[in-house]
């Protein structure tokens, strides 16, 4: 919350005084006149005298007589110089007495309570634009925005190599991925199994697994297990989003092919360790806004399992998560993360 504490106080004026004692001007040193100055104390010959030695306002640099404004132990003469100071919303241009602060971004309390939410970034929307299936999204996600499949097979990519550079594991297949919108995505999350991995606004990682029989010069052999893996990322993200996106997903890919002792963990295991990996990935590339969405989750699998591993790992990263991996006894996890 931004709030611009302005407390109006009042400078003690000057007097003019016949008095035999003072000589000397105490800024100039020049004689005093039979009639002088006293400004809190001392004696000065001129108005000029008294102005060097008043407070200046800390953005006009003009001494300050009478009212004054006092913030965060800096003064200012007037209401407009104190203004000029404030941070600028986002949306109107106008300079903020009151509003909110999000990670970089601020904004007033009239653009705040007034805007339609960005779907992509999360933050009040400048210029909004709604998109087919009824979203909303902001002029900035909307220039960067991922809608083609070559676009988004570029940035799904860009995200796969981040990933494995990381944990300096290889995926041995890629999940197909696939650009949805909305409704498409709705539809997905109440039609995948929940031990398929579960849905997020923004994406969605899917491993079906068939049974099949093949047979051989009219034989039949025993039953062979096929995996199919999708990832489903929703359209008109922007491409840093995206990508943190997909570096989430791709990490429930990571965990099925080289850690399979995960595989009946809790739902809260598999999410904080890929929403850590997302949010590792924005530390790297200073995404400090999607990194404040993961870091201040309250959602019970996402957001307690990311900190649960945050602060298993911290800075020491991927060889202390893939540490507890390695040694962890799945049956002994509780079923909800832990909170300390």
């Amino acid at each position: 919350m931004l709030s611009a504490l302005q407390i109006l106080f009042v400078l003690p004026g000057t007097k003019l005084l016949a008095d035999e004692n003072p000589t000397v001007c105490e800024v100039c040193g020049e004689t005093l006149p039979g009639r002088y100055w006293n400004y809190e104390g001392h004696a000065c010959c001129s108005q000029q005298c008294v102005d060097k030695l008043r407070p200046k306002c800390a953005k006009c640099g003009r001494p300050i007589n009478g009212q004054y404004i006092e913030s965060e132990g800096k003064i200012y003469c007037s209401k407009k110089c104190f203004n000029s100071t404030l941070p600028r919303c986002e949306i109107c241009g106008a300079h903020i007495e009151s509003g909110y602060s999000i990670t970089r971004h601020n904004y007033c309390d009239e653009c705040m309570s007034n805007s339609p939410t960005c779907f992509s970034c999360g933050l009040p929307a400048k210029d909004p634009t709604e998109l087919s299936d009824g979203r909303i999204v902001c002029s900035t996600c909307r220039r960067w925005s991922v809608y083609t499949d070559d676009a988004a097979l570029e940035q799904y990519d860009r995200a796969r190599r981040e990933l494995e550079t990381w944990t300096g594991l290889q995926l041995r297949t890629i999940p197909q991925l696939k650009l949805v919108n909305r409704t498409e995505m709705e539809e997905l999350s109440g039609t995948i199994r929940k031990t398929d991995e579960p849905v997020t606004i923004r994406g969605l990682y899917s491993r079906q697994t068939m049974l099949v029989k093949r047979g051989i010069f009219g034989s039949w052999r025993k039953n062979e297990k096929q995996s199919t893996e999708s990832v489903y990322i929703v359209n008109h993200l922007h491409e840093e989003i995206f990508r943190v996106a997909a570096v989430h997903e791709l990490m429930h890919d990571m965990v099925h092919e080289h850690f399979p002792k995960l595989e009946d963990a809790p739902l809260w295991v598999h999410e904080g360790i890929s929403q850590f990996a997302a949010a590792e990935y924005c530390r790297k590339k200073n995404y400090l806004d999607a990194l404040d969405t993961i870091e201040t989750s309250k959602d019970p699998d996402y957001g307690d399992g990311y900190r649960f591993f945050n602060d298993i790992a911290g800075f020491k990263g991927w060889n202390a998560l893939k540490q507890w991996i390695e040694e962890v006894d799945v049956s002994s996890l509780p079923k909800k993360a832990p909170l300390e």
